[in-house]
């Protein structure tokens, strides 16, 4: 199954665009895409392969995936499993690359498979999750 694919233009360079989307992910996150949104204060991402990455809900650590690739400035990776079965994750993964005076971000959400394509449908929301990092970037 073809992944998700959106290509996005930010006002940013790719350094602080991938910092923007990586340890900034919490404030461009839309609470309403956690399972409690009254209790959304952020996402945790670790800036190693194999780190968890959280939702941050009140006290409450909710772990949806887990950081596949941390390459500052050029790609970012991570198993995904936010709103499906953990044992059937889905995959991200974001390029950055310099392009005229902004950064051309490609976004994938792939790692489809038959355990987990029924899911798929349910993620055609990224734009929108994108529209509020491309603004996050332009620090809007």
């Amino acid at each position: 199954m073809e992944p998700i694919r959106h290509v996005v233009s930010v006002a940013s360079t790719a350094a602080d665009a991938f910092t923007v989307f990586t340890r900034g992910m919490g404030g461009w996150w839309d609470p309403a895409y956690s399972p409690d949104p009254a209790a959304f204060t952020g996402i945790a991402v670790p800036p190693e392969v194999g780190g968890a990455v959280e939702l941050l809900l009140g006290d409450t650590r909710s772990v949806f995936g887990a950081v596949t690739a941390w390459e500052p400035g050029v790609r970012y990776a991570q198993t995904f499993w936010l709103a499906m079965d953990p044992a059937y994750p889905s995959t991200i993964e974001v390029r950055f690359v310099d392009v005229d005076g902004v950064c051309e971000v490609t976004f994938e959400h792939g790692g489809w498979t038959a355990a987990n394509g029924e899911a798929r449908a349910r993620y055609g929301d990224w734009p929108h999750l994108l529209g509020r990092y491309a603004a996050a970037c332009a620090g809007t």
